[in-house]
């Protein structure tokens, strides 16, 4: 009876792990690292990396538990990744983080403000979606989503934060006349400062009137562009000089670095949920799909919100996939065990010790925190053979037991059979959970994914044990009839009967048999080296991402034509549902992409309904024979998961990553280019490129500082008048309900559209006169670095490849023979480094080569 009891309070406990249980499609494989994102608009990449990622990088050093810094500088943005130990717990490391910055704030230029990233991991993106509209603007769908959508979103449980993309961010434009401020004798200072001034509200407490009382408040907040136009700078022989005696204020933009477009039929306005880290992304998507109707009904007419990646679809597709093969595998082990045994009843207890086990599996990934994706079930399927076994014996040997003490009670029997058994169960159970102790040494990426495989399997075998020795008996105690003697099946019979034929004849001619095994042994040991090795074979995700870049200066139209041009040659393909192209990165974005970067995001139509025939390996190869005719456009394929994760993890998006590291660019480069050019000749190399770090002009303004003395002036003085005559000043804000839109001071476009027009600036003087910016500094065209990546406080160079067709073992060991002569020759204090999955494998198959012997 206890026994009964114990097993429906262990079904019930099952059950209600097997619902706690985060599910993914895919084990989280990203490392424990915190990133740091800082912009300052208009500072160039080498400004970027000396005065925003260097100081950063310095005061993250010396941090305990961490593996690895590396950083991005690029156009008004830094990326610096600190990268930690995995047992470090994630708001641990934060907050390390969160007092170094305190530091670095003090060495960062005034008003750069540099942020965490959001908790989350390279699986967080879980959901995406666009809005569109024939008769809204893209400034107007931008504003539905950051303030209409993002926020309501942002209140799902389980999510962490909801990224905007694209469209037009709203602001209030400011378009200063120079000759205006030149005729009141104003300057910009002037203007940003009384905008500032005359915008904002004030308390008077408030009057007591017997039994009431009244606030007193002085409303002077913006509340409309009128109320911008309408404040007063000065007054001019009595007269007031107002913003719109000087400037005109009119609605505009934000200067964007990025954009998204959608089947070819242009931009749209799109949002990424990002979960929080931990959760269960199958929960969290439903949670968001339910909010998303109300949401969609409380804006404008003609808006749609249209859904382009949906993470359950690939979460049911993988668990269908192993539950199916689950499904099938308990139908063969009932089958066989009916065949074995010989009794339809003692089969099927046996085949509930299936799911039983199960359970007992899903209460111990319930504690130890295991999410259930392929790599864990999959365990749980592989297992599926072996769970049965205890069970097996058990039933065998209380049969034989009917059989052989029919005089002895059914209870008795029952006790006496399975204490018989119970040590050499235990013990064979035990060295198979030995067998995977070295999958749970691993450490890394490796150990993040192979640890679930490895504890669901042990987790699988302990709750056969359990099964097995109490729950097993029990039933069979109940079932067996009193005269219940089965016969040994006749296929059983047959094969015992060869086998013991073959076993004599083995024992007869000892020495030939462990010749000949010994030859079998030595003959599987010499094939090892003649395996291809792999880190893991590519997991299927029903999408294919590509990942396309242009030239350096490429700018952000030129960029989305070229992608919206990408999304009609690919929506040719009757295989593919949507296509959607992010260009260059969003406001905040953990993926600091150029204008003259892409990600194209290919959602497929299931394999099943395909008509065409093609694979997918072929349906890739036709899209990129199409795409090979656009001219200046290099691209690599990949999956979406899979290109987040080896950017996260490596900080590059290919399988393999050869990294030259060194000071001077143009040494790194030059480098590269020959690395590249010898692995581009490797068979199976696909998709090689060069990390672009060169052929980015700029406009330099160079000031003569001797002219700046005879006018009194200072850098800041040029300073001031570049950053907001050109580069636009944000002077306050502009409150509408709960929206908040900047107020941006600048000159008019074509004032500042050429170099002509920059050397034309006016830059009022403390000597009391304009002087022209050209008397001043001299513009000149320059090139500079596109970007620079740094790691372990070092300069580096990347050269990406993907691996086609070939292991990527063997691929890497001819890479590194061919590359050999090549890294002697390279200049003191410059050396050759391997990343991406090829990393991973080596430290994996180094600490298996290890733990492995000792575990035999």
């Amino acid at each position: 009876m206890m026994v009964a009891v114990g097993g429906l309070l262990l079904i019930i406990a099952g059950a209600l792990a097997f619902r706690r249980v985060p599910i993914d499609a895919f084990p989280d494989v990203t490392s424990q690292q915190v990133m740091i994102l800082t912009e300052a608009e208009g500072l160039g990449p080498l400004e970027v990396e000396q005065q925003l990622t260097f100081p950063i990088e310095w005061v993250m050093g010396g941090l305990p538990d961490v593996k690895l810094v590396r950083s991005l500088s690029k156009t008004a943005l830094s990326q610096v990744v600190i990268v930690f130990e995995d047992d470090v717990d994630t708001y641990f490391a934060r907050q390390l983080v969160f007092e170094r910055l305190q530091l670095a704030r003090e060495q960062l230029p005034a008003g750069v403000e540099p942020e965490m990233g959001p908790i989350s991991t390279g699986l967080g993106e879980v959901f995406q979606y666009s809005l569109s509209s024939d008769s809204h603007s893209l400034t107007e769908l931008r504003t539905m989503q950051d303030w209409m959508v993002a926020p309501r979103l942002r209140m799902v449980s389980g999510v962490n934060e909801v990224n905007s993309f694209g469209g037009l961010v709203r602001q209030i434009h400011v378009l200063v006349d120079p000759n205006k401020l030149l005729k009141y004798r104003l300057t910009l200072p002037d203007i940003v400062e009384a905008l500032s001034e005359n915008n904002a509200n004030a308390g008077g407490s408030f009057i007591v009137k017997e039994w009431e009382q009244e606030n007193i408040r002085s409303v002077g907040l913006f509340g409309s562009v009128q109320d911008i136009r309408d404040v007063v700078l000065e007054a001019e022989d009595g007269t007031p000089v107002y913003v719109t005696d000087v400037a005109d204020v009119v609605e505009g933009a934000m200067t964007r670095m990025g954009a998204v477009s959608r089947d070819g039929k242009g931009e749209v306005a799109a949002g990424m949920v990002i979960m929080l880290k931990g959760e269960n992304s199958k929960d969290v998507v439903e949670r968001v799909k339910a909010a998303l109707p109300a949401i969609e009904r409380s804006l404008p007419e003609g808006v749609s919100i249209d859904v382009f990646y949906d993470r359950t679809e690939l979460v049911r597709a993988v668990i269908g996939t192993v539950s199916g093969a689950l499904a099938q595998g308990g139908l063969f082990v009932l089958l066989v065990l009916f065949l074995v045994i010989g009794n339809l009843r003692a089969a099927v207890v046996v085949a509930t010790s299936l799911p039983l086990t199960a359970l007992i599996a899903f209460i111990f990934m319930d504690v130890a925190q295991v999410t259930a994706n392929l790599m864990s079930l999959g365990g749980m399927a592989i297992a599926l053979g072996m769970v049965v076994d205890g069970s097996i014996v058990v039933t065998e040997n209380i049969i034989r037991h009917a059989k052989e003490r029919p005089e002895v009670s059914r209870l008795d029997r029952v006790v006496a059979a399975t204490r018989e058994v119970a040590r050499p169960i235990v013990f064979s159970i035990l060295i198979i959970v030995l067998v995977f102790v070295p999958l749970l040494t691993l450490e890394g990426m490796e150990g993040r994914l192979f640890k679930p495989l490895a504890l669901t399997m042990v987790f699988a075998m302990l709750g056969s044990l359990v099964v097995a020795l109490s729950v097993v008996p029990v039933i069979l105690s109940f079932i067996m009839r009193p005269g219940d003697r089965p016969k040994q099946p006749r296929l059983l019979r047959w094969l015992q009967g060869r086998y013991l034929a073959l076993l004599n004849r083995a024992l007869t001619y000892r020495r030939l048999t462990v010749g000949l095994a010994s030859v079998a042994f030595a003959a599987t040991m010499a094939l090892i080296p003649l395996i291809g090795t792999e880190f893991l074979p590519p997991l299927e995700e029903g999408a294919i991402a590509i990942n396309a870049v242009r030239l350096p200066n490429a700018s952000l139209p030129g960029s989305v034509a070229v992608g919206t041009f990408i999304e009609q040659e690919i929506r040719s393909f009757p295989e593919v549902r949507t296509v959607v192209t992010k260009t260059g990165r969003a406001e905040i974005s953990e993926d600091p992409m150029g204008p003259e970067q892409s990600d194209v995001l290919i959602a497929l139509h299931p394999e099943s309904e395909w008509t065409t025939g093609r694979s997918k390996s072929e349906l890739v190869a036709a899209m990129g024979e199409k795409l090979g005719r656009i001219p200046g456009l290099r691209f690599s394929f990949s999956q979406p998961i899979a290109l987040r994760v080896n950017e996260l993890i490596s900080g590059v998006k290919s399988d393999l990553a050869v990294k030259v590291f060194g000071q001077d660019i143009e040494i790194l480069k030059d480098n590269a280019d020959r690395i590249a050019a010898i692995i581009g000749g490797i068979d199976g190399a696909e998709d090689v490129r060069v990390e672009q770090v060169t052929g980015f002009t700029q406009l330099d303004i160079i000031p003569d500082r001797r002219a700046m003395a005879r006018y009194k002036l200072n850098m800041n003085d040029l300073n001031q008048i570049v950053e907001t005559a050109l580069g636009g000043k944000v002077a306050t804000t502009m409150i509408d309900g709960q929206m908040r839109f900047a107020v941006q001071v600048r000159f008019p476009a074509a004032l500042r559209s050429d170099v002509a027009a920059v050397e034309a600036i006016l830059i009022p003087s403390p000597a009391g006169v304009r002087v022209p910016l050209s008397h001043v500094a001299e513009v000149v065209r320059a090139e500079g670095p596109a970007q620079i990546s740094r790691e372990g406080n070092m300069r580096r160079v990347v050269v990406e490849a993907n691996i086609r067709g070939r292991d990527l073992g063997g691929f890497v060991e001819e890479t590194q023979e061919r590359l050999a002569a090549l890294s002697r020759s390279l200049p003191p204090g410059y050396w050759i480094k391997y990343g991406g999955t090829f990393e991973n494998q080596q430290r994996a198959m180094a600490r298996l080569s290890i733990v492995v012997p000792l575990s035999v």
